[in-house]
């Protein structure tokens, strides 16, 4: 339990209910802080576990006085919400803006999400590799809504591929297990990327778009060899059956 509970505090102007999602602010300097109090407190969730960590806590590391912290968030579950809301929510909306663009090949809108994706991963910092690895610690009345924006990506990337398989663009492949290979590829950069390094998050998600949309594109020629090599088990087959007759 916190040392000081949103709960245990008078009601202030504007309280909200715990586990939604605060208010953003439109001022520079408190907006920064803000986002200051969610790398803070996804690092002490993530070092500590979310349990052990109190409000107090969070203030003290960022350097607040106890209760200045409550402008900022009502409660844990506030920020823990923000964290979801920013690094699982919100991506949802955007991979389905893409991945229903009119006039877009399947191919190509599969390419667009994968691409900015990774993008965005790689450019939200440790944020979104510590939220993932809190997933067992998100609380009942969060974890609902954090399971949901996870399913509706994953859907969003089966009916993409299923879409390209239907359009010829990509091959038969089962659609569950290559959605599942390209976001764990797409998710795995987080843990290797490294900002000032050989490449840029740019280029490293070009890279992985690129990977991605080649283990499930269709290739030229490709029916043409799968038909002719049918054909010569045919005539193979209807050879032996020759071979046994004459032979008796």
């Amino acid at each position: 339990m916190d040392e000081v509970s949103a709960d245990a505090l008078p009601q202030r102007e504007g309280a909200r209910r715990p586990g939604r999602p605060p208010r953003r602010d439109t001022n520079p300097r408190k907006e920064l802080v803000r986002e200051e109090l969610l790398d803070i407190a996804a690092r002490m969730f993530d070092e500590r576990g979310f349990d052990r960590v109190s409000m107090a806590m969070i203030a003290s590391e960022v350097g607040l006085g106890r209760s200045a912290i409550y402008h900022y968030f009502g409660s844990k579950d506030d920020i823990l919400a923000a964290m979801i809301e920013s690094e699982a929510l919100a991506p949802v909306a955007r991979i389905r803006a893409l991945a229903t663009q009119p006039g877009v090949p399947a191919a190509e809108r599969l390419r667009a999400v994968v691409q900015d994706g990774v993008a965005r991963r790689l450019s939200s910092g440790a944020r979104f590799v510590r939220l993932a690895r809190l997933e067992a610690q998100i609380p009942k009345q969060l974890r609902g809504d954090y399971d949901r924006s996870r399913r509706s990506i994953y859907d969003q990337y089966v009916a993409l591929i299923e879409e390209g398989i239907a359009s010829g663009e990509l091959r038969r492949v089962d659609s569950h297990i290559a959605a599942f290979a390209i976001i764990g590829m797409a998710n795995w950069t987080s843990r290797w990327f490294r900002p000032g390094g050989r490449l840029s998050a740019a280029e490293v998600a070009e890279a992985i778009a690129d990977l991605a949309l080649a283990s499930v594109r269709a290739h030229d020629g490709e029916d043409s060899r799968i038909a002719a090599a049918r054909s010569r088990l045919r005539a193979l087959s209807a050879e032996v059956d020759a071979l046994a007759a004459a032979l008796g």
